[in-house]
């Protein structure tokens, strides 16, 4: 890191920060896994991570702005670090309702551009880009959680004005979406089944409605389906 880079040394504590959030720990499997049981985390498996090979992290400078922090601790060997306050199992149980699902912006847009979009909103703990484990392909959707859920409420009901284009729904009522066409695509298949085994063809139909599509991509839920009975 440059030496002249004292905001750089800043954007490396703040990527700590969010690494040993309560907010990332609830669904970083690879960091749940490389914790301890006091919640330490080796700084050589921090190493590892393209955002700190982007910003020239070395062993030194993590630790020396773990130290900075208010936020995260050194162990005494001074070879890993974790939170101060360590997330207790069971927290989070009102993410969702603090996380919008987002979709339609800018094929440009990383984790960074986004969460300017939505800081003038509120504190954004997490900006949530899935993609598909196979083949690491974008879903084309989003998830922003913010740290608490009127900031959030406020995002759904905002003008398009201020989110830039970008399409916002509640994580709420997006579950709640997935899990309607989940049941059109079940009843879909046994009316299929039924047609098949029954000459007159006078089994249930599926009724779908016709709303504008809405991402679910997932491993039961392929893009073809949405598309096919949208919700």
């Amino acid at each position: 890191m440059a030496a002249g880079g004292k905001s750089q040394r800043k954007r490396l504590q703040r990527q700590l920060e969010f690494y040993l959030s309560e907010s990332n720990l609830r669904q970083d499997k690879f960091l749940q896994q490389a914790m301890d049981e006091q919640g330490f985390v080796p700084v050589d498996v921090l190493l590892s991570f393209n955002k700190l090979k982007m910003l020239k992290a070395t062993k030194r400078m993590i630790l020396d702005e773990a130290e900075k922090s208010s936020i995260i601790r050194v162990d005494r060997t001074r070879s890993c670090i974790a939170a101060k306050v360590v997330p207790a199992g069971g927290q989070g149980d009102d993410a969702d309702a603090r996380t919008i699902y987002i979709d339609s912006f800018s094929a440009t847009d990383d984790h960074d551009s986004l969460r300017q979009v939505f800081a003038q909103f509120g504190k954004v703990n997490l900006v949530s880009l899935p993609r598909f484990p196979q083949n690491k392909k974008f879903k084309g959707f989003g998830f922003v959680e913010f740290s608490d859920q009127h900031t959030a409420n406020a995002v759904v009901s905002s003008s398009d004005a201020n989110l830039r284009g970008v399409r916002v729904m509640s994580k709420t009522r997006w579950l709640e979406m997935k899990a309607q066409l989940k049941r059109q695509l079940y009843r879909t298949d046994v009316a299929a089944g039924t047609a098949s085994d029954d000459a007159n063809g006078d089994g249930p139909k599926a009724t779908p409605a016709a709303r504008e599509h809405v991402h679910f991509g997932d491993d039961n839920i392929n893009e073809e389906a949405t598309k096919k009975h949208k919700v």
